[in-house]
């Protein structure tokens, strides 16, 4: 047999093989891959320009009554606020979290700030936490002897205000991380650990500055290096390990 008519055999063959089954049809267009569960959000950070405020793809949604501004300097953003007037941003996480938890998952958000609490006031409120499937929000609110963690009246158990001894409005620059596991949720402030809740939690939203109209909320807040992450958590992953 001479080699072309070997060659045409083998292409003939070949073809047929192709069009044979469904086998190689699923060979030659594999289904979808899987869905991935982890979500990045990372904004602010060191070099970034920033994104653009008001524009349709930008990370923050942000809320403002006059007088009260929120406005991006050097990178990061600034949020004043006068009393009895709103000005806080909220970052568009990338997946809403209104699901039941179905499985084991970390979720983190990190980020630095600066406070300086209006002196003819007593508030001013770091960030407002809402979780899924729980009525009511958790305000970390900065003072100027302490840190007020207060849960509205609707919350689970009803409403409380703790004091802890920490100073941050002072106008320097401190990291706060919150993490949630199958173990609780917890706040840490500098690296250390300043407020801890036991069950499984799922974070819904989160704004930074001054969402409420109490005449004893006021002052800044210099906002950077926001960072959120959900991710399904590791098998060998112990909650809250470092």
């Amino acid at each position: 047999m001479t080699l072309s008519r070997r060659l045409a055999l083998s292409s003939a063959s070949l073809l047929a093989v192709a069009c044979a089954g469904p086998d190689v049809t699923a060979i030659l267009r594999p289904g979808a891959p899987p869905r991935d569960r982890a979500a990045v959000l990372q904004t602010l950070l060191p070099g970034d320009n920033g994104p653009l405020l008001g524009a349709r793809e930008s990370p923050w949604h942000i809320v403002t009554d006059a007088p009260s501004t929120v406005t991006l300097r050097a990178g990061a953003l600034v949020i004043a606020s006068a009393p009895g007037r709103r000005a806080f941003a909220a970052p568009r996480l990338p997946v809403a979290a209104i699901e039941p938890i179905a499985s084991r998952r970390h979720e983190e958000l990190s980020w630095t700030a600066s406070v300086t609490v209006d002196p003819n006031v007593r508030f001013f409120i770091i960030c407002e936490l809402r979780f899924a499937g729980e009525a009511g929000a958790v305000l970390f609110q900065a003072t100027p002897f302490d840190v007020q963690v207060t849960q509205d009246s609707e919350r689970p158990g009803g409403g409380s205000s703790v004091s802890l001894p920490r100073l941050i409005g002072d106008g320097g620059r401190h990291s706060w991380r919150l993490r949630l596991s199958e173990a609780g949720t917890q706040m840490l402030l500098n690296g250390s650990p300043i407020w801890t809740v036991d069950g499984q939690r799922a974070l819904a939203w989160v704004a930074f500055g001054e969402t409420r109209t109490d005449a004893l909320h006021g002052g800044q807040m210099t906002l950077s290096d926001v960072v959120y992450v959900r991710r399904p958590a590791l098998p060998q992953e112990v909650a809250w390990k470092e």
